[in-house]
């Protein structure tokens, strides 16, 4: 598949154009329970940790259970930056879905935050690739179908 992640930027946000295209970040010093609770209210299984306007890190479930396992009850005191993933693996827009799906399946990443040059564009996840894939699939489909039936 050649569709570019740049598109997929685009569909996401044409979609969720009247949520007015919601990314959830939070500080690298926001207390952990804080940013839980915005997982939670946000209903997103990730948050971008952003500094000075630059994504730092991205904290997500796996990072949360990490630091359960770690801290137990003291985690909710402490700031995310103790428990999030730094260096996240990042793509680029012009990276094509194949290309991104290999990486998220190689690097265990179920979020890939899109980057250019050092500029946070979006966030897309595991789910969009596979929806996209998945909406791929059915038009082929149904062109072959009305090809063979003529």
């Amino acid at each position: 598949m050649e569709t570019l992640l740049r598109s997929v930027l685009q569909e996401k946000a044409d979609q969720l154009s009247d949520k007015g295209h919601i990314l959830f970040w939070t500080a690298p010093d926001t207390p952990m329970a804080e940013a839980v609770r915005m997982m939670d209210e946000g209903n997103v299984g990730c948050l971008l940790v952003m500094d000075a306007g630059r994504l730092v890190g991205l904290l997500n479930e796996r990072d949360v259970i990490r630091g359960l396992s770690a801290h137990g009850a003291a985690l909710g005191d402490k700031p995310v930056s103790d428990v999030m993933s730094v260096k996240p693996v990042s793509v680029s827009p012009s990276m094509s879905v194949y290309q991104a799906m290999v990486e998220c399946t190689e690097r265990r990443a179920r979020h890939l935050p899109v980057l250019e040059d050092g500029e946070l564009l979006g966030l897309i996840s595991i789910g969009d690739l596979v929806r996209l894939v998945a909406k791929d699939k059915e038009k082929r489909i149904s062109d072959l179908m009305g090809y063979i039936q003529g």
